[in-house]
């Protein structure tokens, strides 16, 4: 059995496998504008297919897949913009890689971070003109904000430590990220147009994600000493001034995101000896088991009204792309190919 750690997975498999690494749009409300699949919530994936690796999504009136990306060199992360109408994704077709951007339909591809540039992950600004994006340099990363229509790049932490990405904020005024080798490590906020940077936590602090009415940012803490550590689900206030572990227990919690309304964070946990979906209030006082089975469920994602979740499922040997509503129930099969899937945004 795989661990839940292992995802999402940073790298791609050996030819034949298919994998898939996507990084969600902030917000998810993952819409308006930009050509005819605006607002059909259409799922994207990444596949590697013959020893190369593509983007596709699925057509919602034939469920069939369409590939969206087929030049030499991997393509993958896709992230569908806050809006709907285009999509970013990291791609080695020339090096390291670097973000793209194209239609919902695969049209008007171009890259728009600088060459030579090593992008490890990105987050959609929510209202789709930036993207903040962590950027490798060295044994380090740094956090900057990239202008969508200019391509111009503001570096937002020091060059000489390790900061991870987090998310934005719904109003899209802060950037949360987390420090993770430096003088002082945990999460901080910045906000890209000024010059104020508040640390939220210390300590071994990391993934944090805003719920989306703005008041709590969820993320995950480490505790316990090396080959003996658990990652605990904590839900805060914006400063950090109350802290709440919301999933008590020597289990690993991972794959956490907010519910639209804010009102539940789903999780998936190995609290049961295999990997499943669970939500539970931001006071840790209601939890609730969504899925149950024998194989691995990993890797859950809202709809944007939250009637509804995407997430991953193991079967015959691979992972298909599945949906519920939000209690767990109505389950329905959405992919079915001979190969690995392991993440999918919608």
């Amino acid at each position: 059995m795989v661990s839940i750690s292992t995802f999402p997975f940073r790298r791609f498999a050996s030819p034949g496998s298919i994998l898939v690494l996507i990084l969600l749009a902030v917000g998810l409300a993952a819409c308006g504008g930009g050509g005819s699949n605006a607002g059909r919530g259409e799922v994207v994936f990444t596949a590697v297919s013959e020893g190369n690796a593509d983007i596709y999504r699925v057509d919602n009136e034939s469920g069939l897949p369409v590939r969206l990306t087929s030049a030499a060199g991997e393509d993958f992360a896709p992230a569908w913009s806050p809006k709907k109408n285009m999509i970013a994704f990291l791609s080695r077709r020339n090096g390291a890689p670097a973000l793209w951007l194209m239609d919902w339909n695969g049209a008007s591809k171009r890259q728009i971070s600088d060459q030579g540039l090593e992008i490890k992950r990105f987050r959609w600004a929510p209202d789709s003109k930036s993207i903040g994006l962590e950027i490798a340099t060295g044994r380090f990363s740094w956090i900057a904000v990239l202008d969508v229509e200019s391509g111009e790049v503001e570096a937002l932490t020091s060059r000489a430590e390790t900061a991870e990405i987090g998310d934005w904020s719904p109003d899209g005024e802060w950037l949360l990220y987390a420090v993770v080798d430096g003088d002082t490590t945990g999460i901080r906020r910045r906000n890209p147009n000024g010059v104020d940077e508040i640390t939220v936590t210390t300590g071994r602090d990391t993934d944090p994600r805003w719920s989306p009415d703005g008041r709590k940012i969820a993320f995950s803490r480490t505790t316990g000493t090396a080959g003996n550590a658990t990652s605990n689900l904590v839900v805060t206030d914006q400063d950090g001034d109350k802290s709440v572990n919301v999933a008590p227990d020597d289990f690993d919690e991972a794959s956490f995101r907010w519910a639209p309304d804010s009102k539940h964070i789903m999780f998936v946990s190995e609290a049961t000896g295999n990997a499943e979906i669970y939500i539970v209030t931001p006071d840790g006082k209601d939890t609730k088991q969504l899925t149950s089975n024998r194989v691995i469920d990993a890797a859950p994602r809202w709809n944007s009204n939250g009637s509804s979740i995407l997430f991953l499922s193991e079967g015959n040997g691979s992972l298909d792309i599945y949906s519920m509503n939000k209690d767990g129930e109505q389950q329905k099969r959405m992919t079915s190919i001979s190969d690995v899937i392991l993440e999918a945004d919608w």
